[in-house]
């Protein structure tokens, strides 16, 4: 019956694929926590995200559901696409995803069935979630939990069931969701309408170096290095912001409590860049950051994640000051200070000095 039920939903949806797969298949990485806290506004404001959702992820880790059921939709963009036009498309295909999430919570409800839903991007059930008045969420039983929230890494569960996924991707779109259950009769599921429009690449240490290179000789105004080293060549200590940093009062996202201590053993690698001081804005060390993350994200790298010398100081006074739920106004710059994780930047020699983690 509910077999059934999946499939005829299968070929009447959007839906391009569906597969159940054994549990034990999802990879799970830590690092998509700070991907939600260091990349995106709704970390603390919303019931379906981090950290509200570490108690589902810790459900979910612990309860080890013996099937998890795949679906994803993929869309090509047309060529003659604006990046307007691409940024509304891409909300547009977000909220599909969201109801197609819920009309299969439907179906799995008529069952009797344990299982869990988990969808694409963040829960957009109210207008503004009720977290941000400190209130319980007003619509539990309607309220989808995104499945990176939780720490699954979708790229990589998505290739390893045979659906490729590439983020960021500028060409095309695929969305995806799941359901976490136990029961036996959705193992055979296996459906698929057209091939992703995408392709997952393994990204060689090779290529990151070449990156470095180029970089180098095309933005000759903001850097004066860049190089590819291991994790193993960071020298860590005890972040000493509480007996020296001039600013200690200074509330700031670069700083604790907001950027707490990381895993680093959690990356294999990092590019360590020197930025080539100058007086103007058009070649600031926040530009350097920029343009280093940003080369990085495009190849691939989903938790490449930056590590920058002392505070923030893109704003005269910084947004996490004037709120409990408090939101960055330049996401693409928000990044955890060295110091804040006990690594030293004259360590690495005189002037400033700027840290992208990556894993390979």
């Amino acid at each position: 019956m509910l077999l059934q039920e999946l499939t005829d939903f299968f070929y009447d949806s959007p839906l391009a694929f569906m597969k159940a797969i054994p549990f034990e298949k999802v990879v799970f990485d830590n690092k998509a926590e700070y991907m939600c806290k260091f990349g995106c506004k709704k970390y603390n404001r919303s019931h379906s995200c981090p950290p509200a959702s570490h108690a589902l992820s810790i459900e979910i880790k612990n309860d080890k559901f013996k099937w998890i059921l795949l679906v994803a939709t993929t869309y090509i963009f047309q060529k003659d696409y604006s990046w307007f036009k691409m940024r509304i498309e891409n909300s547009q295909k977000e909220m599909e995803i969201q109801r197609i999430s819920t009309q299969l919570d439907n179906i799995m409800s008529k069952g009797g069935l344990d299982y869990i839903v988990l969808s694409g991007g963040c829960c957009k059930k109210c207008r503004e979630c009720s977290i941000l008045n400190n209130q319980k969420c007003k619509k539990p039983s309607l309220r989808l939990t995104s499945m990176e929230s939780v720490g699954i890494d979708c790229q990589k569960t998505m290739h390893n069931a045979g659906f490729d996924f590439e983020m960021p991707n500028s060409t095309s779109i695929n969305r995806c969701a799941a359901i976490l259950l136990n029961t036996d009769e959705i193992c055979s599921i296996s459906l698929q309408k057209r091939e992703s429009f995408q392709k997952y690449n393994e990204i060689s240490k090779k290529q990151v170096e070449k990156l470095c290179l180029n970089l180098l000789q095309e933005f000759p105004q903001l850097f004066e290095s860049i190089e590819l080293k291991s994790i193993f060549d960071l020298e860590i200590k005890d972040s000493n912001c509480t007996t020296h940093c001039k600013n200690i009062n200074r509330k700031n996202f670069s700083c604790a409590p907001y950027s707490n201590k990381l895993e680093l053993n959690l990356w294999t690698d990092f590019i360590l860049w020197k930025w080539r001081d100058n007086n103007t804005k058009k070649y600031s060390y926040n530009t350097a950051l920029k343009k280093i993350h940003s080369a990085v994200f495009s190849m691939g790298f989903y938790f490449a994640l930056s590590l920058r010398d002392c505070y923030c100081d893109e704003c005269s006074q910084c947004t996490f000051s004037l709120s409990d739920k408090p939101v960055c106004n330049h996401r693409k710059l928000l990044s955890p200070s060295m110091q804040s994780q006990g690594i030293y930047p004259s360590n690495f020699g005189k002037g400033k000095y700027g840290i992208e983690l990556l894993h390979f």
